[in-house]
């Protein structure tokens, strides 16, 4: 008996800034590319390469296209074209983006003849729409909140121009996707909300959370907050001499905090640790993950936390931790303000051994959401969605153009017996003009024979 033969699975493209980065944004693309390359082809183009190993490797099953080597030696044609602007418009901005890169851009999204092009930043939204062939599928995937996108005048006008124009947009929580569906109404791009994925197993379980070790990390930038979560932790120091604050990470305020924790005397109880390649033996070894944020985009470590079990301190900045926290079940969500609100949080936690086992245990349950097999099977289901509307819309406006064909050949078929009728009708008239000029000369002879 002949079996039914199934289509092959779409290939997906993903288009990104530099896949050899070290931030978030590369690194969740690598884990969602490595895991989508198990069950369907899989191209990650990347427009930049400025460093020789990437920080998040891709599977040997992924295909990986770079379009400018930043670690050799560019042609001089490059150098020439790279010193144009760009054409796109509205101009990103990105002082990166030139003429040379619109060219090569565009050659690497027609090179894309069919699947699925998922772009990762405005610009690259735009180019998509600009250059990609009709019948490819073209998704844009956000990495940052809609405040902190739209309060950017530049990005906000190459989002207006780019969103509509897509057929799928991803964004990173529920609030993000309710201000695009605000700002763009009549937009027909489907709006996707697509959490990130934790990129390693979960704990099989609960730790014991007996460290006394409160853990954090990050970039050490202003937006990342690490000086007031100094500030919260240091009246806790005093009291809980036993506990201390680690905080991973480099960044260029490093030397601030260094300063701010000499200023308050907390040396012995809060260590800089520096960048880790091993967030999950970091998480095992904490009681508490905390954080203290000014903004986020979706704060994936706070998940990373609940995959090891740990419960979380966290301050409800925009946007992601009222998504991901919910008070008093997986951890505790802090209103947004002064940074003594974040010192009792600290404390509950801190205070309540029984408190931060029950915590832990139900963030480790709620980590299940976030798992790399979880998050891309939703993608999954967002691409064959888009492929379907799409295979409807073909199928509509072919029945469209067949129905304008059909409506067009009876128009004409109509035209073409209307023109015979009066052809017809006009050789009738011209017959009988005919014969009454014949019998008005009969006559005529008729007369004058008689005269």
């Amino acid at each position: 008996m002949s079996s039914q033969s199934q289509p092959a699975p779409t290939p997906i493209t993903f288009l990104v800034f530099d896949a050899f980065a070290g931030g978030g944004v590369s690194r969740t693309t690598a884990t969602l590319a490595n895991r989508l390359s198990r069950t369907r082809p899989v191209h990650v183009v990347s427009m930049y390469r400025r460093r020789a190993v990437a920080r998040f490797p891709l599977d040997p099953g992924v295909q990986l296209t770079v379009l400018r080597d930043l670690t050799q030696r560019q042609p001089v044609a490059h150098r020439l074209l790279d010193r144009l602007p760009t054409r796109l418009r509205p101009a990103p901005s990105e002082r990166s983006m030139s003429l040379l890169t619109d060219l090569l851009l565009r050659r690497a999204l027609r090179a894309v003849t069919s699947g699925v092009v998922v772009s990762t930043r405005p610009s690259l939204h735009l180019a998509l729409t600009a250059f990609a062939r009709p019948g490819v599928t073209t998704v844009g995937w956000d990495h940052l909140n809609f405040p902190a996108r739209f309060a950017n005048p530049v990005h906000r006008d190459v989002l207006r121009t780019a969103v509509p124009l897509l057929d799928g947009y991803a964004v990173l929580t529920a609030a993000d996707a309710a201000d695009y569906r605000a700002a763009m109404p009549e937009a027909g791009t489907a709006i996707q909300v697509m959490p990130n994925a934790v990129s390693w197993p979960l704990r099989e379980q609960p730790p014991a959370l007996d460290s006394k070790v409160v853990v954090a990390a990050g970039r050490l930038v202003p937006r990342k907050g690490f000086k007031r979560m100094v500030r919260a932790f240091a009246p806790l120091a005093r009291t809980h001499p036993d506990w201390q604050l680690h905080i991973y990470g480099n960044g260029a305020q490093r030397a601030d905090i260094a300063a701010l924790i000499r200023q308050l005397g907390v040396e012995s109880q809060v260590r800089l640790a520096g960048y880790s390649n091993d967030l999950p033996s970091v998480l095992g070894d904490a009681s508490v993950y905390a954080m203290t944020s000014l903004s986020e985009g979706f704060p994936l470590v706070l998940v990373e936390a609940f995959a090891s079990g740990v419960p979380v301190v966290a301050f409800d900045c925009p946007r992601g931790p009222g998504e991901i926290v919910r008070d008093g079940h997986n951890g505790v969500l802090v209103p947004e303000g002064p940074y003594r609100l974040f010192t009792e949080g600290l404390r509950t936690l801190m205070d309540d051994d029984e408190l931060r086992s029950r915590l832990g245990a139900q963030a480790l349950q709620d980590a299940a959401s976030y798992t790399v097999e979880t998050v891309a099977e939703r993608w999954e289901r967002f691409f064959e969605e888009l492929q379907r509307g799409q295979r409807i819309q073909r199928r509509s406006d072919a029945r469209s153009a067949a129905a304008k064909r059909r409506s067009n050949s009876t128009r004409r078929s109509r035209a073409a017996r209307s023109s015979r009728a009066t052809m017809r009708a006009s050789a009738r008239a011209s017959s009988a003009s005919a014969d009454v000029s014949i019998a008005a000369r009969s006559s005529s002879d008729l007369v004058i024979t008689e005269s």
